[in-house]
């Protein structure tokens, strides 16, 4: 799974990253495919160590988003992903496509302990690559989710 290496502008010290991605066709198309370690970076979240079946997360304007969380039962490692009803809003909101990342985490000074998700976009600027985060598209009709 590709890192995202985002820049120092956007990751710092004072977050606790619960998951960051690069997006691939599978994500785009049909569910968001987790890291394993998602699963115990959420449950070390919850007091009782449970995890939850729904993730509420929030934008970068504080729109909510509730992620359902479907886990496989079979093989060695479990396979978390957030299902398709639940996380294709999030893409089209913000015309996610292949190549684009994203970033769940947690400010670490934040009593409240809200998970934060944010799109970015890797831009390529006089060679020099970075990532900007994604905005909300303000006309979804000409928005694909399925460009990679």
């Amino acid at each position: 799974m590709a890192k995202t290496k985002l820049d120092p502008e956007i990751k710092s010290d004072s977050m606790d990253i619960l998951c960051e991605k690069s997006l691939k066709k599978t994500d785009l198309e049909h569910q968001f495919i987790a890291p394993s370690d998602f699963l115990k970076k959420l449950a070390d979240l919850d007091e009782s160590g449970e995890l939850k079946e729904k993730i509420t997360s929030f934008d970068r304007d504080g729109k909510e988003w509730t992620f359902e969380l479907s886990i496989r039962k079979t093989g060695i490692y479990p396979k978390p992903t957030l299902t398709p009803g639940s996380w294709h809003p999030f893409v089209n909101h913000f015309g996610l496509r292949g190549g684009d990342a994203v970033i769940f985490y947690i400010i670490r000074n934040d009593g409240a302990r809200k998970i934060q998700i944010r799109g970015l976009r890797k831009i390529i600027f006089l060679g020099k690559t970075t990532w900007d985060e994604v905005k909300k598209v303000e006309n979804h009709a000409s928005t694909s989710h399925y460009r990679v």
